[in-house]
Protein backbone atom coordinates (compact mmCIF):
# COMPACT_ATOMS: atom_id res chain seq x y z
CA UNK A 1 0.00 0.00 0.00
CA UNK A 2 1.06 3.26 -0.96
CA UNK A 3 2.65 5.30 2.30
CA UNK A 4 1.18 8.33 1.25
CA UNK A 5 -2.52 7.19 1.68
CA UNK A 6 -4.56 8.11 5.23
CA UNK A 7 -7.47 7.80 7.02
CA UNK A 8 -9.51 10.43 9.05
CA UNK A 9 -11.47 9.63 11.24
CA UNK A 10 -13.57 12.08 12.68
CA UNK A 11 -15.29 11.61 16.03
CA UNK A 12 -18.65 12.07 17.49
CA UNK A 13 -19.00 10.10 20.81
CA UNK A 14 -21.14 6.80 20.27
CA UNK A 15 -21.02 7.93 16.40
CA UNK A 16 -17.87 6.34 15.95
CA UNK A 17 -19.50 2.90 15.91
CA UNK A 18 -20.18 3.91 12.24
CA UNK A 19 -17.01 3.93 11.63
CA UNK A 20 -15.56 0.63 13.63
CA UNK A 21 -18.44 -0.78 11.26
CA UNK A 22 -16.31 0.35 7.90
CA UNK A 23 -12.94 -0.39 9.39
CA UNK A 24 -13.61 -3.65 10.42
CA UNK A 25 -14.86 -4.39 6.67
CA UNK A 26 -11.56 -3.35 5.68
CA UNK A 27 -9.97 -5.38 7.72
CA UNK A 28 -11.86 -8.90 7.34
CA UNK A 29 -10.47 -7.87 3.51
CA UNK A 30 -6.79 -7.29 4.53
CA UNK A 31 -6.64 -3.84 3.58
CA UNK A 32 -4.61 -2.05 5.83
CA UNK A 33 -3.97 1.85 5.15
CA UNK A 34 -0.48 2.75 6.65
CA UNK A 35 -1.55 6.59 8.50
CA UNK A 36 -4.37 6.95 10.61
CA UNK A 37 -5.38 10.02 11.52
CA UNK A 38 -7.85 9.36 14.40
CA UNK A 39 -9.95 12.14 16.42
CA UNK A 40 -12.17 12.00 19.83
CA UNK A 41 -13.82 9.03 19.83
CA UNK A 42 -12.74 8.30 16.08
CA UNK A 43 -9.71 7.06 18.35
CA UNK A 44 -11.43 4.20 20.04
CA UNK A 45 -12.41 2.72 16.66
CA UNK A 46 -8.98 2.94 15.01
CA UNK A 47 -6.86 1.89 17.48
CA UNK A 48 -8.90 -1.49 16.95
CA UNK A 49 -8.01 -1.31 13.03
CA UNK A 50 -4.45 -0.84 14.33
CA UNK A 51 -4.37 -4.17 16.19
CA UNK A 52 -6.31 -6.04 14.09
CA UNK A 53 -8.92 -6.58 16.21
CA UNK A 54 -12.24 -7.21 14.29
CA UNK A 55 -15.34 -6.57 15.95
CA UNK A 56 -13.44 -5.74 19.44
CA UNK A 57 -16.04 -1.96 18.95
CA UNK A 58 -19.12 -4.36 19.82
CA UNK A 59 -17.16 -6.03 22.82
CA UNK A 60 -15.54 -2.79 24.45
CA UNK A 61 -18.09 -0.53 23.29
CA UNK A 62 -21.84 -1.82 22.75
CA UNK A 63 -21.94 -4.90 24.37
CA UNK A 64 -21.37 -3.48 28.06
CA UNK A 65 -24.07 -1.07 27.63
CA UNK A 66 -26.49 -4.30 28.57
CA UNK A 67 -25.35 -4.46 31.97
CA UNK A 68 -23.57 -1.36 32.98
CA UNK A 69 -25.09 2.15 31.45
CA UNK A 70 -21.30 4.01 31.62
CA UNK A 71 -23.20 7.38 30.69
CA UNK A 72 -24.80 9.77 31.86
CA UNK A 73 -26.01 12.19 34.45
CA UNK A 74 -25.50 9.54 37.48
CA UNK A 75 -22.16 8.73 35.92
CA UNK A 76 -21.06 12.54 36.10
CA UNK A 77 -22.48 13.30 39.48
CA UNK A 78 -20.24 10.16 40.45
CA UNK A 79 -17.44 10.83 38.74
CA UNK A 80 -17.05 14.24 37.42
CA UNK A 81 -17.58 13.12 33.94
CA UNK A 82 -20.51 12.43 31.63
CA UNK A 83 -18.85 9.27 30.42
CA UNK A 84 -17.21 6.74 32.94
CA UNK A 85 -13.34 7.02 31.55
CA UNK A 86 -11.90 4.75 33.86
CA UNK A 87 -14.25 1.76 32.81
CA UNK A 88 -13.85 2.93 29.06
CA UNK A 89 -10.06 3.05 28.91
CA UNK A 90 -8.60 1.24 31.92
CA UNK A 91 -11.01 -1.60 33.14
CA UNK A 92 -12.38 -2.85 29.54
CA UNK A 93 -9.22 -2.69 27.65
CA UNK A 94 -7.73 -5.16 31.02
CA UNK A 95 -10.74 -7.23 31.79
CA UNK A 96 -13.50 -7.70 29.11
CA UNK A 97 -12.27 -6.98 25.84
CA UNK A 98 -8.24 -6.88 25.82
CA UNK A 99 -6.88 -4.71 23.71
CA UNK A 100 -3.70 -6.05 21.59
CA UNK A 101 -1.40 -3.33 22.31
CA UNK A 102 1.98 -5.38 21.14
CA UNK A 103 -0.08 -5.76 17.95
CA UNK A 104 -1.01 -2.29 17.94
CA UNK A 105 2.59 -1.03 18.53
CA UNK A 106 4.05 -3.15 15.36
CA UNK A 107 1.71 -1.63 13.11
CA UNK A 108 3.34 -0.80 9.93
CA UNK A 109 1.96 2.71 9.56
CA UNK A 110 1.47 5.72 11.76
CA UNK A 111 -1.51 6.69 14.31
CA UNK A 112 -1.80 9.45 15.03
CA UNK A 113 -4.10 11.32 17.29
CA UNK A 114 -4.90 14.82 19.25
CA UNK A 115 -5.92 16.90 22.17
CA UNK A 116 -6.08 21.14 22.54
CA UNK A 117 -3.43 23.11 24.96
CA UNK A 118 -6.31 24.69 27.08
CA UNK A 119 -3.11 27.44 27.92
CA UNK A 120 -2.42 28.03 24.52
CA UNK A 121 -4.82 26.82 22.05
CA UNK A 122 -2.45 24.54 20.17
CA UNK A 123 -3.40 20.80 18.82
CA UNK A 124 -1.05 18.80 19.93
CA UNK A 125 -0.72 15.30 18.01
CA UNK A 126 0.83 11.92 18.76
CA UNK A 127 2.16 9.12 17.01
CA UNK A 128 4.31 7.41 19.37
CA UNK A 129 3.63 6.00 22.71
CA UNK A 130 5.72 4.38 25.13
CA UNK A 131 3.25 1.79 26.55
CA UNK A 132 -0.22 0.55 26.71
CA UNK A 133 -0.53 2.76 29.54
CA UNK A 134 0.46 6.09 28.47
CA UNK A 135 -1.44 5.43 25.69
CA UNK A 136 -4.91 5.09 27.33
CA UNK A 137 -4.23 8.09 29.33
CA UNK A 138 -3.61 10.45 26.10
CA UNK A 139 -6.87 8.80 24.64
CA UNK A 140 -8.68 10.21 27.59
CA UNK A 141 -7.49 13.51 27.13
CA UNK A 142 -8.39 12.84 23.36
CA UNK A 143 -11.69 12.28 24.16
CA UNK A 144 -12.18 14.82 27.31
CA UNK A 145 -15.28 16.93 25.85
CA UNK A 146 -15.38 20.27 27.71
CA UNK A 147 -18.18 20.86 30.26
CA UNK A 148 -18.56 16.65 30.37
CA UNK A 149 -15.52 15.75 31.22
CA UNK A 150 -12.49 16.79 33.49
CA UNK A 151 -9.35 18.32 32.12
CA UNK A 152 -6.58 15.98 31.86
CA UNK A 153 -3.04 16.55 32.59
CA UNK A 154 -0.51 15.23 29.79
CA UNK A 155 3.18 16.23 30.71
CA UNK A 156 1.97 18.50 33.22
CA UNK A 157 -0.46 20.65 30.54
CA UNK A 158 -3.96 20.89 30.91
CA UNK A 159 -5.91 19.27 27.59
CA UNK A 160 -8.31 18.57 26.55
CA UNK A 161 -10.52 16.90 23.33
CA UNK A 162 -8.38 17.63 20.39
CA UNK A 163 -11.44 17.92 18.03
CA UNK A 164 -12.34 21.22 19.64
CA UNK A 165 -9.59 22.86 17.94
CA UNK A 166 -9.64 20.25 14.48
CA UNK A 167 -12.43 17.72 14.25
CA UNK A 168 -11.60 16.53 10.80
CA UNK A 169 -7.95 17.36 10.33
CA UNK A 170 -7.90 17.78 6.72
CA UNK A 171 -5.06 20.27 6.44
CA UNK A 172 -2.66 18.01 8.81
CA UNK A 173 -3.16 15.22 6.40
CA UNK A 174 -2.05 17.42 3.63
CA UNK A 175 0.49 18.42 6.08
CA UNK A 176 2.16 14.75 6.47
CA UNK A 177 1.96 14.18 3.40
CA UNK A 178 -0.62 12.27 2.09
CA UNK A 179 -1.74 12.38 -1.54
CA UNK A 180 -4.82 10.28 -1.24
CA UNK A 181 -7.51 11.02 1.92
CA UNK A 182 -10.05 8.33 2.97
CA UNK A 183 -12.30 10.12 5.06
CA UNK A 184 -14.73 8.32 7.41
CA UNK A 185 -17.34 11.02 8.47
CA UNK A 186 -20.16 10.23 11.31
CA UNK A 187 -22.89 12.96 10.32
CA UNK A 188 -24.66 12.94 6.86
CA UNK A 189 -23.82 14.90 3.83
CA UNK A 190 -26.51 17.96 5.39
CA UNK A 191 -24.21 18.84 8.42
CA UNK A 192 -23.01 22.12 8.63
CA UNK A 193 -22.24 23.02 12.62
CA UNK A 194 -23.43 26.80 13.69
CA UNK A 195 -21.02 29.21 13.43
CA UNK A 196 -20.92 32.21 15.59
CA UNK A 197 -22.25 32.54 19.73
CA UNK A 198 -24.56 29.58 20.74
CA UNK A 199 -25.41 28.73 24.00
CA UNK A 200 -22.54 26.04 24.20
CA UNK A 201 -19.84 29.24 23.18
CA UNK A 202 -21.30 30.89 25.89
CA UNK A 203 -20.86 27.63 28.80
CA UNK A 204 -17.76 27.61 27.25
CA UNK A 205 -16.68 31.41 28.30
CA UNK A 206 -18.41 30.71 31.56
CA UNK A 207 -16.19 27.66 32.75
CA UNK A 208 -13.10 28.09 30.96
CA UNK A 209 -12.12 31.48 31.62
CA UNK A 210 -9.15 31.10 33.21
CA UNK A 211 -8.05 29.61 29.64
CA UNK A 212 -9.24 33.01 27.27
CA UNK A 213 -7.10 31.83 23.95
CA UNK A 214 -9.23 28.58 24.49
CA UNK A 215 -12.34 30.29 24.69
CA UNK A 216 -11.77 32.28 21.04
CA UNK A 217 -10.21 29.03 19.59
CA UNK A 218 -14.37 27.50 20.37
CA UNK A 219 -16.01 30.15 19.49
CA UNK A 220 -14.27 29.94 15.87
CA UNK A 221 -15.23 25.67 15.98
CA UNK A 222 -17.90 25.84 13.87
CA UNK A 223 -16.28 27.98 11.06
CA UNK A 224 -13.20 25.83 10.68
CA UNK A 225 -15.66 22.89 10.81
CA UNK A 226 -17.21 23.99 7.55
CA UNK A 227 -14.12 25.23 6.21
CA UNK A 228 -13.04 20.93 6.48
CA UNK A 229 -16.11 19.96 4.99
CA UNK A 230 -15.50 22.13 2.02
CA UNK A 231 -11.72 21.66 1.59
CA UNK A 232 -12.68 18.17 1.65
CA UNK A 233 -15.32 18.85 -1.27
CA UNK A 234 -12.72 20.05 -2.72
CA UNK A 235 -10.37 17.33 -2.55
CA UNK A 236 -12.95 14.76 -3.56
CA UNK A 237 -13.54 16.59 -6.61
CA UNK A 238 -9.90 16.65 -7.67
CA UNK A 239 -9.73 12.77 -7.19
CA UNK A 240 -8.11 13.11 -3.73
CA UNK A 241 -10.37 12.44 -1.11
CA UNK A 242 -12.85 8.96 -0.77
CA UNK A 243 -15.66 10.07 1.56
CA UNK A 244 -17.72 7.39 3.42
CA UNK A 245 -20.02 9.02 5.91
CA UNK A 246 -23.70 7.73 7.23
CA UNK A 247 -26.66 7.76 4.88
CA UNK A 248 -30.24 6.14 6.10
CA UNK A 249 -29.60 5.85 9.98
CA UNK A 250 -28.34 8.51 12.54
CA UNK A 251 -27.43 8.13 16.12
CA UNK A 252 -26.39 10.86 18.53
CA UNK A 253 -23.45 11.40 20.92
CA UNK A 254 -24.96 9.88 23.78
CA UNK A 255 -26.87 7.05 22.52
CA UNK A 256 -26.80 4.24 24.71
CA UNK A 257 -29.58 1.81 23.20
CA UNK A 258 -27.73 -1.02 22.23
CA UNK A 259 -29.86 -2.01 19.07
CA UNK A 260 -29.65 1.23 17.42
CA UNK A 261 -25.33 1.01 18.08
CA UNK A 262 -25.38 -2.36 16.56
CA UNK A 263 -27.65 -1.01 13.45
CA UNK A 264 -25.16 1.87 13.46
CA UNK A 265 -22.07 -0.38 13.65
CA UNK A 266 -23.84 -2.36 10.41
CA UNK A 267 -24.70 0.59 8.95
CA UNK A 268 -21.31 1.57 8.51
CA UNK A 269 -19.89 -2.14 7.42
CA UNK A 270 -22.98 -2.07 4.68
CA UNK A 271 -22.00 1.47 3.76
CA UNK A 272 -18.27 0.86 2.42
CA UNK A 273 -19.53 -2.97 1.83
CA UNK A 274 -21.56 -0.83 -1.48
CA UNK A 275 -18.58 1.52 -1.82
CA UNK A 276 -16.09 -1.73 -2.14
CA UNK A 277 -15.34 -0.78 -5.68
CA UNK A 278 -15.22 2.69 -5.84
CA UNK A 279 -12.52 2.77 -3.18
CA UNK A 280 -10.47 0.02 -4.53
CA UNK A 281 -10.56 1.70 -8.12
CA UNK A 282 -9.46 5.36 -5.67
CA UNK A 283 -6.47 3.23 -4.06
CA UNK A 284 -5.33 2.27 -7.43
CA UNK A 285 -5.41 5.36 -9.40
Amino acid sequence: MDSKVGIILEGGAMRSVFSAGVLDFLLERNIRIPNILAVSAGAYAGMNYVSGQVGRIKKAVIEPLREYKYMGIGTFLKKGTFFDMDYLFDEIPKKKAPFDFESFRKYNGKFLTSTVNLETAETVYYDHFDDCKSFFDICKGANSLPIIARIARIAGRPMLDGGMADAIPVDKALEEGWQKIIVILTRDSSYRKKEGSTLYTRLIELIYHRYPKFVKLVNGRGRRYNASLDKILELEREGRAFVIRPTKITVGNNESNVDKLLSYYQHGYDTISEKYEKLMKFLKE
